[in-house]
C-alpha cells in the first residue's frame, strides 16, 4: 500500500508539473500575440503609406511616420485591440454596446492610446463611432481585423463561440461581408497559430491572390500577413518583411507581429524592443488576464 501511495504521489506530481508547463507555455504564447501586435504595429510607424523604395528599409524600433509617433508607440489598430481586450476582461463577456463606448473615449480622450490621443482612427472607424453604427456608404477600416487578436485569445478553445463573437464584436465598427470573411480567417488563423501549428497550417486558412492588391483592404491586408509569415524565419525577421511592404504597414505589421508571436511564444520577440514598447507592462497583463479567463472558461465551459 506504501509502494502504491508513493507510485501516486509521484504519479500527481508529474502531472501537476505538466500542467504547469502547458500554463507557461501558453502564457508565452498569449504574451508574444497581445505584445507582438502592439509592437508590429509600432516597428512599421517610418513605413505607413509609403511604397517600397521610397521609404529607408525599417531595420530597427524608430517611431516616426506620417503620425509622427514616439520610438515604441503605436496607433489605431493596437488602441481598438487593447479596449476591446479590457472590455472582455472588466465586463466578463463580449459586449459591443461596452466596446462602443470605450472606442469612443478613445476617439474623444485619447483613453487607452499610447500617447494621450486618438492617433490613426480611420475614416469608416469614425463615422461608425459618432453615428454608432457603421456607415454602408464608406469601406470598413482594416485595423478593426486587430481586435480579431484578444478575442481569439479569450476563446481559442471554442471555435464556434469564436467565430459568433467575431463577427459581434466587429459590427460595431464594419459592415462589408469581406471584411467578416477576413476577420473569421484569421480567428481561424490566430488559433491554430496559438497551438504552434507549422506556418503551413496557419497561412493555408489565409485569403490568396490579394497581397499585391485587389479585394478588400481586410484581405489584402491578411494576405501579405501570410506572405511575410511564410517568407520570414525569426519573429524580427517575420516582422520587418511585413512592415517593409509599406502601404497599410501598421496593420499587416501588427497581424504579422500578433500571429508569429502567438505561434513563436513572447521570449522569440527581441527583448530591448519589447522594453520600449508603450505600455508594454499593461499590456502584459491584460495577456495574463485573458488567458486566466480561458482556463477559467476551459474549466467550467457554463
Amino acid at each position: 500500500a506504501a509502494h502504491y501511495a508513493q507510485r501516486c504521489a509521484r504519479s500527481d506530481a508529474k502531472s501537476n508539473d505538466d500542467a504547469l508547463e502547458v500554463v507557461a507555455r501558453l502564457r508565452s504564447r498569449f504574451q508574444g500575440a497581445l505584445i507582438g501586435l502592439a509592437l508590429g504595429e509600432a516597428l512599421a510607424a517610418p513605413a505607413v503609406l509609403g511604397r517600397p523604395g521610397m521609404f529607408p528599409p525599417v531595420r530597427d524600433l524608430l517611431g516616426g511616420g506620417p503620425h509622427d509617433l514616439p520610438r515604441g508607440a503605436w496607433g489605431d489598430d493596437t488602441a481598438l485591440a487593447l479596449s476591446l481586450a479590457r472590455s472582455l476582461v472588466e465586463t466578463g463577456r463580449c459586449d459591443p454596446d461596452d466596446q462602443l463606448a470605450r472606442y469612443r473615449r478613445w476617439q474623444r480622450d485619447g483613453e487607452g492610446s499610447a500617447t494621450g490621443e486618438c492617433v490613426g482612427i480611420g475614416a469608416g472607424t469614425a463615422r461608425a463611432l459618432v453615428a454608432g453604427r457603421p456607415d454602408p456608404a464608406v469601406a470598413d477600416d482594416a485595423a478593426a481585423l486587430a481586435c480579431v487578436v484578444p478575442l481569439a485569445l479569450r476563446y481559442w478553445t471554442d471555435p464556434e463561440r469564436l467565430q459568433d463573437t467575431v463577427r459581434s464584436a466587429l459590427a460595431v465598427t464594419c459592415h462589408d461581408p469581406a471584411t467578416f470573411g477576413a476577420a473569421a480567417r484569421l480567428a481561424s488563423m490566430s488559433v491554430a497559430a496559438l497551438r504552434g501549428a507549422p506556418v503551413g497550417d496557419i497561412v493555408v486558412q489565409a485569403p490568396t491572390g490579394f497581397a499585391d492588391g485587389g479585394g478588400s483592404a481586410a484581405m489584402q491586408v491578411l494576405a501579405a500577413a501570410a506572405r511575410a509569415l511564410t517568407d520570414g524565419a525569426t519573429w524580427k525577421d517575420t516582422v520587418l518583411r511585413a512592415v517593409n511592404l509599406g502601404g497599410s504597414a501598421d496593420t499587416v505589421g501588427a497581424l504579422t507581429g500578433a500571429l508569429a508571436g502567438a505561434r513563436l511564444g513572447i521570449d522569440a520577440v527581441p527583448a530591448a524592443w519589447v522594453a520600449a514598447l508603450a505600455h508594454r507592462d499593461e499590456i502584459a497583463g491584460l495577456a495574463d488576464r485573458l488567458l486566466a479567463e480561458a482556463l477559467v472558461g476551459l474549466a467550467d465551459p457554463a
